[in-house]
This record gives structure tokens, C-alpha cells and sequence, in this order.
């Protein structure tokens, strides 16, 4: 979920003309599942279905580590910042999290408990949130990591301190066995593909159809919001990312804390806005026509705006406040992939092209990239914009697909972007 406020160095102006633009291949010929941009510290971190994660240089393109140890493909990722500590951690199909050390590439702990694919990961930091009394109180007291998995049932631990020893569980250990391990919050029937926290809130959608309102700091389920169809319009497309959505995406969901709202996709291509306190449906947006994959809030200031990215290669803008749909973003040739954003910009990818978009108008700014094959992954932050892609390369004299990084430094400009 990306939070960004007016002053958010992502919202600085680019120089588009002057732009510098380098590429460089990365993880073969498999598919990049997650893509880190850290800016403060100087890092990229991608990660892939070859169950490797990659460590580059932001400002060189020079690889810094390669984080070998899952046996599966790594399907979450989150920077970690704790106890002066700059750490990562990761969710695998090998059913484990473990946490790493982005200064040495060391993994520090390796914690197992869940039965099958980590597929979301969360790392939820102190807040000052209302008490019971009126007061403000820090929730949680120290950053946690929630995670969620297909065995239906969503985690939350807490992060070692530095002075702590190395946890790594034994093949096979429970849960229970680990003393980060703080809650086992189970009541979905299937797979967990959703989830989104901040402060002592936590969101998680399934493919049994339900959004569910946990309290991870007592570990309480809220609420079990129900309103999405069981049967969605699907359309399908040859295209490798997509038909996995069909099987993973089935919910997105995003956790508002400035206004305590819930929002959820479906397959029946629908956006309910739900109340976080009450667990009543607000609205129920619609206008997609297909399996709605991505839901981001751009904003957490008092004119944000919500984006959704479909299956029916559209991206649509709404008012999170209203339901009220602001743009519809149209003219790319296959489904939405992945998108990044802030109150400016939005930048979309999927079939063969990376678009850069005007939030506040609707209107297209600048193609960044085309005729790739796909684009997995995109984010960006200050100057600094990154993009994973896949391309057919030839090598001697051999079609091979090639999965690609790429990197722009826009500089800084006068004009609006």
C-alpha cells in the first residue's frame, strides 16, 4: 500500500528530456515477482519465482548481493527498518519467512509455522492511535510483520532486536515452537491473497469471498465483511501474467486509517468501500469488466485518490471518499500488470508497454517503455524510477525470453513532472 503525502519526495518534478535510461538482465528467464526501491539507502531489491533475491546499487546498477536460502519462489517482500537495523523480509513458496541483513546479505532468522505459500507480507510500524480513554497511544509498541498464506490463515510476529540471537526454526517446527510467533489469526475457508495493515488494524481478503478486520494487537477478528459475488466476468488474454492472476489475484485489498475505510476487488470485477468500524458496505463502485487484480490508495492526505488496475487493460481513478469514479485510463493493449503512483502520476505497465499517466487529468504524459513482452514490476521515489520487465533476446542465434531491470534518474525539472 503506498502512502504518500504532499511533501513525499516522490511527488518532485522530472526533467523528461534529459532523462538517463540503463538496462541490464536479471533472473533469467523467470518471472519478477517483487521490486523494492529504497532511495535512502541506496538499494534495489528485486525478487523472483527462481527463488533468489537480488540486491543492486541505485545509483551504480552494481549487484551488491544475491540472498540465497528459499526453496521456493519468493512471493513478498518488505523493507524493514528496526532497532538500527536495515533489514528485509520475505514470504516464500517454500512456506517459510525469513529475515535478512541488507548490510551484510546474511539471513538472520528463518521463521516456518505457516503449511503453504507465504503470498503477502506486511511490516506494520508504531502508530499513535485513539484508546478507549480519548488518549493516543503507540499500537503496536514495536514494528511487526504480518503475514498471509494459502493455508487460510493470516501471522503476525514481531522483529528480533539486534541484540538478539539468530531464530531459525527447525524443518518442520511449528508456529508455536517460535517466540516471535504472536498470533495465529485463522476463521477464512481458503487461500489468503490480500492483505494491508497500519497501526493495530490488519486486512485480509479470500477466496472464500470474505474481507476480514483482525486487531492484531489482541487478536480479534472485527468483522467478516461479505458482498462480493461468488461468479465474476473473466477475459481471457495469452498472456503469462494474467492467467496467473486469474488463479492469485482474486482480492485486493487496502486499509485506510485517515478515514478508517476498507477497500476490496473481486472477480466480480467490483470495489466495495466498506466502514472499518461498523463493517457496513458504503459503496459499491463499478464500471470494470473484469477481474480487478490491483487497488492502491495514492494518498493519505485529504484529497486522495483510489486506482484500480483490471484484467480489461484499464486503470480507473475514483474518489475513495464519494465512490465517485474520477478518470477511467484506457490504451493499453492487454491487462494491467502493476502500477506505481503518487498525487501526480501513475505509472502502468503490462502487455508490452510502461505508460506514464497524469492522476489529477487522465491524460497520458509520456510511453516510457514498448514492445517489451511484459512488465512485471514498476516503482519510483524522488528522481529515481525502476522498472522489471521481460523481453525476447536473441543469443546465438536463439529466441530466449530475458527478464530486465531498468533504472531512470529524471533528474529534477521546472515544468510539472
Amino acid at each position: 500500500m503506498n502512502f504518500h503525502t504532499e511533501e513525499s519526495p516522490s511527488s518532485k518534478a522530472w526533467n523528461l528530456d534529459t532523462k538517463k535510461h540503463t538496462s541490464f538482465p536479471i533472473h533469467g528467464d523467470s518471472v519478477v515477482t517483487c521490486l523494492i526501491l529504497d532511495v535512502p539507502y541506496d538499494v534495489i531489491v528485486t525478487a523472483s519465482d527462481d527463488h533468489t533475491i537480488t540486491v543492486y546499487t541505485l545509483s551504480t546498477g552494481q549487484l551488491k548481493f544475491n540472498l540465497i536460502g528459499h526453496q521456493g519462489g519468493v512471493w513478498c517482500l518488505s523493507s524493514v527498518k528496526h532497532d538500527g537495523q536495515n533489514l528485509l523480509a520475505s514470504g516464500s513458496s517454500d512456506k517459510t519467512v525469513r529475515i535478512w541483513d541488507l548490510a551484510s546479505g546474511k539471513c538472520l532468522h528463518i521463521f516456518r509455522g505457516h503449511t503453504s505459500t507465504v503470498r503477502c507480507l506486511v511490516v506494520v510500524y508504531p502508530t499513535l492511535i485513539e484508546s478507549s480513554m480519548n488518549d493516543k497511544d503507540l499500537y503496536p509498541k514495536l514494528p511487526l510483520i504480518v503475514t498471509a498464506s494459502r493455508d487460510k490463515s493470516v501471522k503476525v510476529w514481531s522483529i528480533p532486536g539486534k541484540d538478539e540471537h539468530n531464530f531459525v526454526a527447525d524443518e518442520g517446527a511449528d508456529a508455536s515452537d517460535n517466540p516471535h510467533h504472536l498470533f495465529n489469526l485463522t476463521g477464512h475457508t481458503q487461500p489468503v491473497r490480500g492483505l494491508s495493515a497500519h497501526g493495530r488494524t490488519a486486512v485480509s481478503g479470500s477466496y472464500d469471498h470474505t474481507v476480514r478486520v483482525w486487531d492484531i494487537i489482541s487478536g480479534e477478528c472485527r468483522h467478516v465483511l461479505i458482498g462480493h459475488s461468488k461468479k465474476g466476468k473473466l477475459q481471457f488474454h495469452d498472456h503469462p501474467v494474467f492467467l496467473a492472476q486469474l488463479t492469485l489475484l482474486v482480492y485486493a485489498v487496502v486499509y485506510d486509517p485517515i478515514r478508517d475505510q476498507v477497500y476490496s476487488t473481486g472477480m466480480d470485477g467490483t470495489i466495495i468501500i466498506w466502514s472499518a468500524k461498523s463493517g457496513v458496505c458504503l459503496h459499491t463502485l463499478t464500471g470494470h469488466q473484469s477481474l480487478i487484480g490491483l487497488l492502491e490508495l495514492s494518498s493519505s492526505n485529504l484529497s486522495p485518490y483510489l486506482i484500480s488496475g483490471c484484467a480489461d487493460a484499464t486503470l480507473k481513478v475514483w474518489d475513495p471518499i464519494t465512490g465517485t469514479l474520477v478518470h477511467t485510463l484506457s490504451g493499453h493493449p492487454g491487462a494491467i500488470t502493476c502500477f506505481y503512483h503518487d498525487e501526480k502520476r501513475v505509472l502502468a505497465g503490462g502487455d508490452g508497454l510502461l505508460r506514464m499517466w497524469d492522476i489529477q487529468t487522465g491524460t497520458v504524459i509520456k510511453d516510457l517503455l514498448k514492445g517489451m513482452t511484459a512488465v512485471w514490476q514498476v516503482a519510483f521515489d524522488g528522481q529515481w524510477g525502476v522498472c522489471a520487465s521481460s523481453d525476447v533476446k536473441s543469443i546465438e542465434g536463439r529466441q530466449i525470453q530475458q527478464s530486465m531491470l531498468h533504472i531512470w534518474d529524471f533528474g529534477e525539472s521546472d515544468s510539472k513532472w
